[in-house]
């Protein structure tokens, strides 16, 4: 252990910092999570599609320029975009582009490897700690665009490199493993990763927090941190606003694991990431029938909506939202994921009584999280899993307290860390 960094303090209760806090405890930290909200997980792990799925695991990609300017128009958009001009969406949108033209097959291949680590250690933490989950086995990786079909070489060359075992397929082929299925859309090509799982993703890390306690870590909820500050001596001083905590806390170091937060906190410390605020919409629907239902989940890359199934209920997650928050939600992100269920399994579930909610997600344009020290060494971040992060935010965690430790790593950190992705 880094003697000289003893009590961490963690923003952030997600699942990236609840993990965080994990881990760190488990090598002798003395760990505080502070989290603005009344509970743990409720921002964006509530959101998460429940994937735990390496196999699939995407960099987020998004449409071609005139793909997306056409999605403003659209009945049934692959992109939610605000209307009027926005400069900054632009400017990282080309950033997404440029990394999904010179660099996916590259940034395919290290989410791979660290959301592989991270599902096993998921089901290490399961069995350990016996956890209660609502794990499902295999995952279809569905693909409606010729375009978006190109890439399958690359997401196979990735799970041949990682040992991961997969398959590609027609409709028929689908339906032969899944006989429920019954595509109404037509696909240019599809993945199946047997070993690819999908499960509870809120359900885990309200377990995790449990665990996290089990090894000392205390957590402070309704409590916001407005600023970190270096002091003499190079401990950190934190602002927060609290109703049970002091406005001043000291600390040996800090993880920041917030969200959208972490970039503001992190701007008047010369680290400037590339974070953007994206909607993600999310529906909740009862099984109708359950021999029409699917037993196993699918991702839809041209839509990145997932499907899951999670015993009685089947889980719609996806969607990109460039759009403020808001306490009404888009007709057309709600009409749209109803309708991408549709295609696939129409006579599934009780569409009309599904139950609707949105996140907000901090993405970098790369598609990638990041993980490790900043410019300061005793600030390191966790932040940008995404919908589909729930393996990659674990194996992030697990990699931050090694990198906090100075103990070597069990997968290589290129590519990851703040200075590879710095504005």
């Amino acid at each position: 252990m880094n003697s000289t960094q003893r009590q961490i303090a963690i923003i952030g209760g997600g699942l990236s910092g609840i993990c965080s806090a994990y881990f760190l405890a488990a090598k002798g930290y003395e760990v505080a999570v502070i989290e603005r909200r009344a509970h743990v997980a409720e921002e964006a792990t509530f959101g998460d599609a429940g994937l735990l799925a390496p196999g699939a695991a995407m960099p987020l990609t998004l449409p071609g320029a005139m793909a997306t300017f056409a999605c403003r128009f659209r009945d049934e958009p692959r992109v939610l975009l605000a209307p009027g001009a926005d400069f900054g969406r632009r400017r990282w949108m080309r950033a997404t582009r440029q990394a999904q033209h010179h660099h996916f097959a590259q940034n395919k291949l290290r989410l791979t490897r660290l959301s592989a680590y991270g599902q096993s250690l998921v089901l290490q933490l399961q069995a350990h700690h016996n956890l209660d989950n609502e794990n499902g086995q295999g995952v279809f990786h569905l693909f409606r665009h010729p375009s978006e079909a190109a890439r399958m070489t690359h997401l196979q060359q990735a799970a041949q490199e990682c040992e991961f075992k997969h398959q590609a397929l027609d409709a028929a082929g689908i339906r032969a493993l899944e006989p429920a299925f019954s595509s109404e859309a037509t696909l240019s090509g599809a993945l199946y990763y047997p070993e690819d799982m999908a499960g509870n993703c809120v359900l885990f890390a309200k377990q995790m927090r449990n665990a996290a306690q089990e090894l000392g870590v205390s957590f402070h909820f309704d409590s916001t941190v407005t600023a970190i500050d270096a002091e003499f001596g190079g401990r950190l001083a934190l602002s927060v606003n609290s109703p049970h905590l002091a406005s001043q806390m000291r600390v040996d170091a800090v993880v920041v694991a917030a969200g959208m937060s972490s970039a503001e906190l992190l701007r008047p410390l010369d680290t400037a990431l590339p974070l953007r605020a994206v909607q993600s919409y999310s529906a909740l629907v009862p099984v109708k029938n359950p021999d029409d239902a699917p037993s196993m989940a699918l991702y839809d890359d041209s839509y990145k909506v997932a499907m899951t199934r999670l015993g009685g209920r089947i889980r719609i997650s996806g969607l990109l939202g460039f759009v403020p928050p808001g306490q009404t939600l888009p007709p057309k992100a709600l009409r749209n994921l109803l309708k991408i269920a549709g295609d696939y399994y129409p006579n599934a579930a009780n569409y009309n009584q599904a139950h609707f909610w949105s996140n907000t997600m901090a993405l970098l344009p790369h598609g990638l999280p990041v993980v490790g020290p900043t410019r300061h060494g005793n600030v390191f971040v966790n932040v940008g899993h995404g919908a589909t992060g729930w393996a990659a935010s674990v194996g992030s965690a697990r990699l931050l307290a090694d990198l906090v430790s100075g103990d070597q790593t069990e997968i290589a950190a290129e590519g990851l860390l703040p200075r590879d992705v710095l504005a």
